[in-house]
């Protein structure tokens, strides 16, 4: 029997998640498609109710579902339970199983351009991705600060994150952190559907790393990427985060290990 995998979010239109998978599935010789859901925040327990009566394999979830979710699946394992967010389901027998493969994209996409997070980190934005980034990165940096439109959101996560400190944006305390941070991870949906900014990256140290998790097409680099290369600055493309995260989606669904090989493959079909 055909297997089946989604996807759900709102927005989800823009995904390439069904494009890399397809080709992930074909790779591998499996039979099973995977499709783009919107679900509202209130729709969203009667979609996972919907899963399950049609047997689904496993599901990613996107903006803005990622903690909503860990309070719908049956059981949360491992770092999802720390980070507080879910972005990965599988389905164990009867059993919704929770996972968080952001913050093993991030890592893997950072490992894959040789970018050394021991510095000091700095998280934008304050939602399920953000909350991914800045556990990842709180056990390898120096430091982790994280930064938000509305400082409540920051002051929040930062009280969950081990040592991390939140500051409102536009805030002076947000300049400082930003011109001394040696990695900046993007969370926010900025950039997703114009080519807005949510900071400039002219006021990063010149030897600073941006990743974007945010991409557009073609060619997935957001405006954000784009400045911040002129500035000579090493930015990494949300395309490069969504495929490792994908990646380690597919080893958890499919109980397999090492499938890094799959990265330029699918790296193209996100990109076609």
């Amino acid at each position: 029997m055909r297997r089946f995998y989604c996807v759900l979010g709102d927005p989800v239109a823009h995904s390439r998640s069904p494009a890399i998978h397809a080709r992930a599935f074909a790779r591998l010789g499996i039979d099973a498609v995977y499709a783009p859901c919107r679900v509202t925040p209130a729709e969203l327990p009667a979609a996972v109710a919907g899963l399950r009566a049609l047997g689904c394999s496993g599901f990613n979830v996107t903006v803005p579902h990622k903690v909503a979710i860990a309070g719908l699946v049956d059981r949360v394992e491992g770092e999802a339970g720390r980070i507080g967010a879910v972005n990965c389901v599988a389905a164990e027998g009867d059993v919704f199983a929770g996972h968080n493969t952001d913050a093993a994209g991030l890592l893997r996409a950072l490992q894959q351009h040789e970018i050394d997070p021991s510095g000091k980190a700095l998280v934008v934005g304050a939602g399920g991705s953000a909350r991914a980034a800045a556990f990842a990165l709180a056990c390898r940096t120096s430091s982790v600060a994280i930064v938000n439109r509305t400082a409540a959101r920051a002051e929040e996560l930062a009280r969950d994150v081990p040592g991390a400190r939140g500051y409102e944006l536009e805030s002076d305390a947000a300049r400082r952190a930003l011109q001394e941070a040696a990695v900046v991870v993007h969370c926010t949906t900025v950039g997703l559907s114009d080519d807005a900014v949510a900071f400039d990256p002219a006021m990063l140290s010149p030897g600073a790393a941006v990743v974007d998790l945010v991409y557009r097409l073609p060619g997935g680099d957001t405006e954000l990427v784009r400045k911040s290369r002129k500035r000579g600055l090493h930015a990494i493309s949300g395309i490069d985060v969504l495929v490792h995260q994908a990646i380690a989606s597919l080893e958890i669904w499919l109980r397999c290990k090492d499938l890094d090989d799959l990265f330029p493959a699918l790296r193209e079909a996100a990109l076609s």
